[in-house]
């Protein structure tokens, strides 16, 4: 039988929400307004599911204390820390040399929140079914756009296979805003979530044939760990989703039916509250005047004034204040290489 894990990516640099996430607090860790961070909603959701004892963390060093506030039930030497962050892929493959190769792993990422947590649990259910019963496949969870998304990842999907689970045909990567909208009007298109369900061997394998370099390098980890730093300096920091599961093949998709919600910039994590007088949104002590369409967020107890803007941002915290339009909420990540 088939043993199943979580592995929780809990690294990233936490830039494009800055200055709520920062270097050393990724939005893996932070409290948008009093809602608990999407680590702690993540493993909460994974109760009953997948147990804590079969939970792997990935952590970078900077955030490895960090971690253990909310990993407290994980045990100790399930959290695999990295000495510096990379991608995603280094990531799933640190967690997948330390399992067995049947061993079926089930990758989260966690920087996003969930609302229906039943037919979320549905979904992954299915995914495990299915790479239980069908050899050397890589598996990704899509759900169906609410909106058009231009900083999400789309996967077009093709013929059903087997209850909700379809072959894939793409994958779209951050679409136009013009592409976007059409793409949510065809109901082949999936939002991409970042979930992946594979066995640890298949994904090693995968890496294998697709990036030789990374392989090497884990087969090096995985002989000496000793080697870890000197091996990730060598690592690309290129995403799963880019060095293996858009080359893939063997590769299928989950059709969820479940609210899901990235924490991608301060854009979509406005949108976790509800719009008031003239669609702006507001999280703590501000006053606005001939102000339409704006986020403007204040979790400091000093008053915030804002006059005459639309479709900005304007996010106040202990640790910064950022003013920014709307379109310009992805361009946070360059600043804060200025900064």
């Amino acid at each position: 039988m088939n043993k199943v894990y979580a592995v929780l990516m809990a690294g990233g640099k936490g830039t494009r929400l800055w200055p709520l996430s920062r270097a050393g607090y990724s939005k893996s860790f932070v409290r948008v307004g009093k809602i608990k961070p999407a680590i702690a909603q993540i493993i909460g959701i994974l109760q009953g599911l997948i147990a804590a004892r079969d939970t792997i963390v990935v952590v970078d060093k900077a955030q490895e204390a960090l971690l253990r506030r909310f990993a407290r039930h994980i045990p100790r030497q399930n959290i695999l820390v990295e000495p510096f962050g990379r991608s995603t892929a280094s990531a799933v493959g640190l967690a997948a040399i330390e399992l067995d190769p049947d061993d079926i792993m089930v990758v989260l990422p966690t920087d996003f929140l969930i609302r229906e947590k039943t037919r979320f649990k549905s979904a992954i259910k299915a995914a495990i079914d299915f790479v239980c019963r069908k050899e050397g496949v890589l598996l990704c969870i899509g759900t169906r756009p609410k909106e058009a998304k231009a900083s999400y990842g789309y996967i077009k999907i093709k013929s059903r296979q087997r209850g909700s689970v379809y072959s894939i045909d793409k994958f779209i990567e951050k679409p136009s805003e013009k592409t976007a909208q059409k793409l949510i009007k065809k109901p082949d298109y999936l939002w991409n979530t970042g979930i992946f369900v594979f066995k640890a061997n298949d994904i090693l394998e995968a890496m294998k044939a697709r990036t030789p370099l990374l392989y090497r390098e884990l087969s090096r980890i995985k002989k000496d760990k000793k080697s870890k730093k000197t091996a990730y300096s060598r690592m690309k920091n290129v995403s799963i989703d880019y060095q293996i599961m858009e080359k893939a093949k063997n590769l299928y998709c989950v059709k969820g039916n479940f609210s899901w919600q990235d924490l991608g910039n301060w854009k979509s994590a406005g949108e976790l509250f509800k719009k008031k007088k003239y669609g702006n949104i507001t999280f703590g002590r501000a006053t606005l005047i001939d102000t339409h369409g704006s986020i403007i967020y204040n979790s400091e107890k000093s008053q915030l004034g804002v006059v005459g803007l639309t479709d900005m941002i304007v996010a106040h915290t202990k640790n910064g204040t950022l003013v920014c339009s709307k379109k310009g909420a992805e361009k946070v990540k360059e600043l804060i290489a200025r900064l």
